[in-house]
């Protein structure tokens, strides 16, 4: 060995030098003079390294990282090319130890960062981890003691079969990374190869094959891979970390923006939504408190919705929270809504509901006088009339009121039940009223009878009646009339006037129309049998029907059964038309294509159907004498059906007179000089599957009756 490339040491460092000397022996080699080359190194390292590891101890608060292990790595590269240049006299060993445990760390701390993340946890690959590690740190510790303490092993030999371990569990690693993350496999086997690299120009510079120049690239490559591939997920999780504070900053809003999110932009009052939370927090934190909730509705104020528009009425409305807000101000016992230093005794609810909830716990009044002197003191601040320009209404407060626990657990529930208190305070016309829960028990009774109803409607399970409609003077039929009936349970048939309600809010009216049209169809189907060509006559008493749908469908089994369109008679209530009108005319405009008649059910002579007849060319109409008895005190109904049998009679409309249920009835029908008609005094109501035997029976009853086509 070239003793002019060795360095003069202190007496420790001679000493240590001494006995290394005599318990190794390893080859000498011939290091060439680069220092200028390795010291650039150092420096090129040392400003790499530095920044990121002040760095990753600075956020490791925020940002949780393993620096020491990258400060390893660091110093064992700096271990490895101080070797070359210091550690002449034990540069091998030196250089060796450094190496091992660089190219060992490099993966202790990919595998100890890999295990950190949720897939590799929920994987259950962990445990293998931890045995990789395991056997990295015993590779080290016994190829280090067999470098320096073993010195009849062959070094070079031991550098293979160890690094060729290391680089072993870092291929294992990236094959269970690749099955979990393939977006990063590219990264590390690039670092493998590195590794690799690394490895064999250890081994062949060992064997002298090649310079030491390469010998120095290949480690501050793989430093260069290491820091780059390491410091990754540190990378990543910064900009993570930057883009969730941008995202928490932009979801931040400032006063003025919170103010108008938490509260009804019409009325400045907290929303619905503020006023639950407080409650419910209010409610936790004082569970054994008794609360009376209050729902106050303006009454009237669709009203100037409709004339004003919603732009308008909020002007209005507004008007009206300002003076509510203001009486009540002062009142210590109402719960305050608002989180911000104003005080809101009042919140706003859905549609035209306001809330107000009073503390009663500790009051010395019966709490129903509380609640009460509340309602009135809120009336007593409504303006007697409230303007907007020209526009000026009076309103009206009715309000709701239900108790906490006693009328329910949850905040949504008690105030639900104040609402329905207002319902049943504006149909009394009273300004409040209490929850009464025999008011739920009817609408749960109503849910269930729907329900049933829907049932029966798509099982087809309803009655359906034939009602004959007779000309009285020679008995001859003239058509039928169909008609339905429902029994709930227990309780006698209704007729279709007594659950179209239940119909209409169940969504099944419409279906129960086209089973009504269908069995129409199978009516006459039975009368043309029969040999009798009359219409039949169904009722579509609800806006709800007046759709294309049903005149597409009428058309089809108009085909389906083969029969001309004129033998269906629609009937159409009054109210019907008028509030319907549009969709009225259009829908009657397409029956009549279809040769479809038109009749008016329940006839009043008013100046509204009357300009309807004339418009829609109407082929019949329906006078009920159900109020007609014969009685004197019912001489101004006998007067009314009278007159509209005129007015019929003068306009030349065939009419027909329901409701003709007694004899008496009918002979002051006949006296007025009606001749057809319908009622029980023929019959209430033919099953549709009789209807063959019943017309049979009424021929041989009435002989005159019978005609042939």
């Amino acid at each position: 060995m070239d003793c002019n490339c060795v360095k003069h040491l202190p007496s420790t460092r001679s000493l240590i030098v001494s006995f290394y000397l005599l318990m190794a022996s390893f080859p000498a080699f011939s290091a060439p003079r680069l220092f200028s080359f390795i010291e650039f190194n150092i420096a090129f390292v040392l400003g790499l390294s530095l920044p990121v590891i002040l760095l990753s101890i600075l956020i490791r608060k925020s940002v949780p990282n393993q620096w020491y292990y990258f400060s390893g790595i660091m110093c064992g590269v700096l271990g490895f090319l101080y070797s070359l240049i210091y550690f002449e006299q034990i540069q091998i060993p030196a250089l060796l130890s450094f190496a091992i445990l660089t190219l060992a760390l490099i993966y202790i701390w990919q595998i100890s960062s890999a295990t950190r993340e949720d897939e590799v946890q929920k994987s259950g690959v962990t445990d293998y981890f931890a045995m990789s590690v395991k056997v990295l740190s015993g590779v080290v510790i016994i190829y280090l003691f067999s470098v320096w303490f073993i010195p009849q092993l062959d070094a070079y030999i031991g550098w293979l079969v160890a690094s060729s371990l290391v680089l072993l569990c870092g291929a294992s690693f990236i094959v269970i990374q690749s099955r979990m993350k393939h977006t990063e496999v590219f990264r590390h086997v690039g670092q493998w190869l590195v590794a690799g690299f690394f490895v064999c120009t250890v081994f062949f510079w060992l064997n002298a094959q090649v310079d030491v120049l390469w010998l120095i690239l290949s480690l501050v490559s793989l430093f260069i891979a290491t820091m780059v591939n390491g410091n990754w997920y540190l990378i990543k999780r910064i900009f993570d970390q930057i883009n969730q504070s941008q995202i928490e900053e932009s979801k931040q809003l400032n006063a003025q923006e919170m103010f108008s999110f938490m509260h009804d932009p019409a009325t400045n009052l907290p929303s619905y939504q503020q006023a639950l939370i407080r409650l419910e927090n209010l409610f936790k934190q004082e569970n054994t408190a008794r609360y009376a909730v209050v729902v106050i509705k303006p009454i009237n104020f669709e009203h100037v919705n409709e004339v004003l528009g919603h732009q308008n009425s909020d002007i209005l409305l507004l008007q009206l929270a300002y003076c509510l807000q203001k009486q009540v101000a002062n009142n210590d016992n109402l719960i305050n809504f608002d989180y911000s230093n104003q005080t809101s005794r009042l919140a706003r609810l859905q549609s035209l509901h306001f809330l107000a909830v009073i503390d009663v716990t500790h009051s010395h009044y019966p709490e129903k006088i509380l609640v009460e002197d509340l309602c009135r003191q809120l009336a007593e601040a409504v303006p007697e009339a409230m303007s907007f320009k020209s526009f000026s209404l009076n309103f009206e407060l009715a309000c709701g009121i239900a108790f906490v626990g006693e009328h329910g657990k949850s905040v949504s529930e008690v105030i639900a039940h104040a609402g329905d208190a207002v319902i049943v305070a504006e149909r009394e016309r009273s300004l409040f009223q209490y929850y009464n829960a025999q008011d739920s028990l009817y609408t749960e009774q109503q849910l269930l009878k729907m329900e049933r109803l829907k049932q029966d409607i798509e099982n087809d399970s309803l009655l359906w009646l034939a009602q004959p409609i007779i000309e009285n003077s020679s008995k001859k039929i003239t058509g039928f009339s169909l008609k339905v009936k429902w029994r709930h349970l227990g309780d006698d048939y209704i007729e279709l006037r007594e659950f179209l309600e239940l119909a209409e809010n169940s969504g099944e009216l419409y279906q129960l129309s086209k089973q009504m049209i269908q069995n129409a169809f199978k009516l006459l189907c039975e009368m043309k049998k029969n040999n009798i060509y009359q219409p039949v006559s169904i009722s579509l008493s609800s806006t709800d029907i007046l759709e294309p749908d049903l005149v597409d469908y009428i058309e089809e089994q108009i085909k389906h059964f083969n029969i001309a369109g004129k033998y269906l008679m629609i009937e159409l209530t009054e109210p019907v038309m008028v509030v319907a009108c549009d969709r009225a005319k259009s829908m009657i405009d397409q029956l009549k294509m279809l040769e479809v008649a038109i009749s008016i059910d329940d006839f009043t002579g008013s100046y509204e159907s009357l300009r309807y007849i004339r418009k829609l060319s109407v082929n019949q109409v329906k006078i009920s004498c159900e109020q007609l008895q014969p009685n004197a005190e019912n001489s101004a109904e006998k007067a009314i059906v009278n007159s509209l049998i005129n007015l019929a009679r003068t306009m030349k409309l065939p009419f027909v007179a329901s409701h003709i249920d007694n004899k008496e009835v009918l002979k002051m029908y006949d006296v007025m000089g009606g001749s057809m008609l319908q009622g029980h005094v023929i019959s209430g109501g033919i099953p549709t599957g009789e209807i063959s035997t019943w017309i049979k029976q009424w021929y041989s009853k009435n002989p005159q009756a019978e005609t042939k086509k």
